[in-house]
């Protein structure tokens, strides 16, 4: 296992917001021109302009390419010897080939597990090519080769040709064949820290099982780096990277020191050109020796003179199989040139030998320059659907499932959480959390994330079916997912007299405040039977206890004034009392009516009178406190209460006020901000990738009519609703000149929410999409032009700056992902799942609440150069029909440090949970709470606190310039 320790509980804190130390330059604001053939890269992306070959004896993809392709995804293409891979430095030639120059030559494929076709599919190629792999390796026990860096190319081949284990655990153990450590290559901006580091123990576990793990981060095709990966990477034990896309332009030399927000650092490899820019050196075996003369000349600005690195390898594909032969012959007849054939675990573990006398280049913080390689950033906001389906499975298992059951349930789930991880992490891949593959792939992503909610629902309500036994009877139990003690809002339903005018509960000896919702009808049904059909609709109706969805409690016959004889049984939600003898009570009613067979009888199913009532109760740091009926009190003082009319919401802290144009004000926190929730839509002609608008754009902006409603006036809870008619073109004309003059009506209805004493506002979308190619944000107006914005990513809050670097063939839009808050000055954007957004111009905040498009690669793209992978159609990638989104936004002055801005994503990301009280084991104490864990610290923040799970782990970052002690 990497070795994250064996505390208990993993905190994490938020490290001080980090500017990367290396030079941003602003990039290109348009697709530059390139030198040479069109490229076609996901991938490929070169620091050089890149030739195609297809010649026998190179590398050999397994299976057909994919539709519409130019070879392949990343078809890793020759550099021929005329073809520099970087112009060098001002002031520096290009050296000539040194004496003896090695090439570490690295034989290996990239997987992509599932992508324009579907997993299984994909994984019927993978066995074919692992079957001929494992026959060459056997046969020449010369070769070597990496394994992709994830253990799940194992375990999908194994799972389909279990006998080969044992030769894979040979080749492993020979050190011949390098394996993990991740169980998956995942991309690291769009699922949580938690998941990377599952991802890496699951791998680093598996890997060790099956002989030794690679000690190398290898990252060879995420889409950018976050900034705490040389953290992580050390904690487990690693302290190499290797990786490719984001590098900045400042990065000159193939090594460098990548340094994370709290100072720890990994020495890291940078794929010079991509993970495969050596795959077709031996295409040509006669001209070998020059093409590799060539490599080393044109890679030597990077290299230096004495030492390069070669991946020979590309997307689903083995090596040639006269390989070996090839090295060796080049070995044997060239004095200039030695081709070392190794693993990257051998490349990586002999670095240090490497003599490099120039001088050291280093960077802290996140990778993601487009400077060297595409970085395809709108993956951020494809398939906004599948961020929030893996939002929801993260929260729930680390911040509910785990750590409740650890400290309040019995025997330790383990099996059904391990199984829920591997389908977070499985989804992970880049290809599937990025929302780039084929509609098959989507929707079975959907499924992952499905049945990960489902796991860690039910182990949850299995611990919460546990305190509310230890609650009682009769007793409501708030549940804090926190590990520090706050308030909360929940809702409740108490049965309570309809002569009763207010509802009083208490919580321990405190009276708490309450809101009223809402009340049930109490009559469920109500129909008239001949005595001799009452014991047949019992039989057809009864459930054991359970009539129309109801617990059985008692039952009347009333003959006494009335017309006919009438039977009322009484049902509620819960037993009440537990223990009923339910035969006997229909044995009593059926006999009552068979004596007066023809008789008609009306019979009423009546529940308790319920009303739906929000409490706002106090609980202690990861523990419980429980709410029950007060027989006496007066009505609680409820602080900042919420007062809500046709002008808006306020609590004393925020203010909300409408504008006829359906934007609203929103005061607090010493700012105001004019302008809220301006809905802009624009036409998209790009793919999953990349974002791109048709030439001549049009955006939609204002609304054709607009209708406002509240929906709840407090004083717990303010609620208002603002519906807006938008016209909006249908689509993109085919050619991508313009969007279309026909158009579609769209309702967009804002929710916008006020809580007693919360300061920032709740903000809840909902419309039916029924346009195509289209980009559609929300905007948030600020006080004063800002020049960088702050967003909390896996383990840190990272700043950027407005202009990201660029210049590959790619507009560099200044839109970066959040995971759980974007800030600027002026307000925080609190938010439910991993959201993209942009700070427009320095003066507007805008999140992108859907993104449509209809291809996975457009080969016309109007901001990328080169295809980014086949063009293929997804008809789903347009999210046609109804869509939602959820977040919130608290206004403060000044940046996001001096504000309660991680207090509040606390409290808005982690909700209170309910559980009504039963029957069980002894009741808690007398004040009605039950203590959990608790965590201190300025800029601490819990991942995970887990049960008997090897692994788990404590761990933090400083917030502040000086250490967390």
């Amino acid at each position: 296992m990497p070795h994250f320790g064996q505390e208990r509980v993993r905190s994490w804190a938020r490290a001080k917001p980090q500017t990367c130390s290396g030079r941003r330059a602003g990039g290109a604001t348009g697709a530059a021109a390139l030198p040479g053939p069109r490229r076609f890269r996901k991938s490929t992306g070169t620091d050089a302009p890149w030739c195609c070959r297809d010649v026998d004896g190179g590398y050999r993809s397994s299976g057909a390419r994919p539709p519409g392709a130019r070879r392949g995804r990343r078809r890793a293409l020759a550099i021929l010897p005329w073809m520099p891979s970087q112009a060098p430095a001002a002031g520096m030639s290009a050296p000539a080939v040194p004496p003896r120059a090695v090439v570490h030559l690295v034989p290996h494929t990239h997987w992509d597990r599932e992508w324009y076709e579907p997993f299984q599919t994909f994984r019927l190629r993978l066995v074919d090519l692992v079957d001929e792999l494992l026959a060459r390796m056997a046969a020449d026990r010369r070769m070597r080769f990496t394994l992709d860096g994830q253990c799940a190319t194992v375990d999908d081949y194994l799972e389909v040709r279990p006998e080969a284990e044992s030769q894979i655990r040979r080749l492993v153990g020979e050190g011949r064949l390098a394996i993990g450590p991740w169980q998956i290559l995942m991309d690291e901006f769009l699922v949580s820290g938690e998941t990377i580091v599952r991802n890496l123990e699951l791998g680093w576990r598996r890997a060790t099982e099956l002989g030794a793990a690679m000690p190398v981060g290898y990252l060879p095709d995420m889409f950018g780096h976050i900034a705490q990966m040389p953290q992580i990477l050390r904690r487990a034990g690693i302290d190499r990277a290797v990786v490719w896309r984001g590098v900045p332009k400042a990065i000159d030399r193939n090594t460098f020191l990548w340094r994370a927000p709290d100072g720890s650092s990994v020495e890291t490899e940078y794929l010079v050109g991509g993970y495969g820019q050596g795959a077709h050196l031996f295409d040509v075996p006669d001209r070998l020796a020059s093409k590799l003369a060539g490599y080393v000349r044109a890679n030597a600005p990077f290299y230096g003179e004495q030492s390069l690195l070669a991946m020979y390898g590309t997307d689903h594909a083995v090596p040639s199989p006269r390989l070996v032969d090839l090295v060796e012959a080049v070995n044997r007849t060239r004095d200039d040139i030695e081709v070392r054939l190794a693993t990257l675990a051998e490349y990586a573990s002999g670095a240090a030998d490497r003599d490099d006398d120039r001088p050291r280049r280093e960077w802290t913080g996140e990778l993601r320059s487009g400077a060297r390689a595409n970085m395809l950033m709108s993956v951020t906001s494809a398939r906004i659907d599948v961020k929030a389906a893996a939002a929801r499975a993260e929260r729930l298992l680390e911040r509910y499932a785990e750590p409740l059951t650890a400290l309040h349930g019995a025997a330790w789930p383990e099996r059904p959480l391990e199984l829920a991880w591997r389908r977070v992490v499985d989804n992970s891949a880049h290809d599937s959390i990025c929302g780039c593959s084929h509609d098959a792939v989507h929707a079975q992503v959907l499924t992952r994330y499905a049945e990960a909610e489902q796991l860690a629902r039910g182990v949850l309500k299995r611990t919460l079916d546990r305190i509310g036994r230890r609650a009682g009877a009769g007793r409501w139990v708030a549940v804090n997912p926190s590990p520090r003690a706050r308030e909360d809002l929940v809702e409740i339903d108490v049965a309570v007299p309809r002569d009763v005018a207010a509802v009083h509960l208490r919580s321990g000896a405190r009276i708490v405040p309450t809101q009223e919702l809402g009340r049930q009808e109490p009559l469920v049904d109500e129909l008239r039977l001949r005595g001799a059909e009452i014991a047949q609709w019992f039989a057809r109706r009864l459930h054991g206890r359970e009539l129309l969805g109801r617990q059985v409690n008692g039952a009347s016959i009333e003959r006494d004034g009335v017309e006919h004889p009438r039977l009322v049984v009484a049902v509620d939600a819960v037993a009440d009392p537990p223990e009923l003898d339910v035969e006997e009570l229909v044995d009593g009613i059926t006999a009552a009516a068979a004596a007066r067979p023809d008789e008609p009888w009306d019979v009423f199913v009546v529940a308790s009178d319920r009303r739906r009532v929000l409490v706002r109760v106090e609980a202690p740091a990861l523990g419980w406190s429980t709410v029950e009926l007060a027989t006496e009190g007066q009505p609680a003082v409820v602080e900042h209460a919420v007062a809500a009319d046709d002008h808006g919401l306020d609590n004393g802290l925020v203010r909300v006020a409408l504008e006829p144009d359906g934007t609203f004000t929103l005061a607090g926190g010493g700012v105001t901000l004019d302008g809220v929730g301006r809905l802009v839509d624009g036409g998209d002609f790009g793919d999953s990738y990349n974002y791109g608008p048709p030439r001549s754009d049009r955006l939609v902006e204002t609304p054709r009519e607009v209708r406002s409603e509240i929906l709840e006036r407090g004083p717990l809870r303010g609620r208002l609703a603002v519906n807006r008619r938008y016209d909006l073109p249908r689509g993109v004309e085919a050619d991508g000149s313009a969007r279309t003059r026909d158009e579609v009506e769209t309702w967009v209805r804002t929710e916008v929410e006020l809580r007693a004493g919360e300061p920032f506002i709740r903000v809840a979308l909902g419309w039916d999409n029924r346009s195509r190619d289209h980009r559609l944000r929300w905007h948030v107006p600020l006080p004063a032009a800002v020049g960088r914005s702050s967003a909390e990513g896996q383990f840190a809050v990272v700043e950027r700056g407005l202009e990201p670097e660029g210049g590959h063939g790619e507009v560099p839009l200044p839109t970066f992902p959040a995971v759980a808050l974007a800030s600027v000055a002026g307000v925080t954007a609190l938010l439910d799942q991993v959201t993209e957004y942009e700070v427009v111009d320095g003066r507007e905040l805008a999140l992108t609440v859907l993104r449509s498009f209809g291809l996975i690669s457009r080969n016309d793209n109007p901001y990328r150069e080169d295809p980014a992978g086949p063009q293929v159609p997804v008809e789903d990638g347009q999210r046609v029909g109804p869509c939602r989104f959820r977040f919130a936004l608290l206004p403060h002055g000044g940046e996001w440090s001096a504000a309660d801005v991680l207090p509040a994503a606390e409290r808005y990301r982690h909700p209170f949970l309910v559980a009504r009280g039963a029957h069980g084991e002894p009741a808690a104490a007398d004040d009605g709470a039950l203590y959990g864990l608790s965590i201190d610290g300025h800029g601490v923040v819990m991942a995970r606190s887990a049960g008997a799970v090897t692994g788990s782990s404590s761990v933090s970052w400083p917030s502040t310039p000086r250490p967390v002690p």
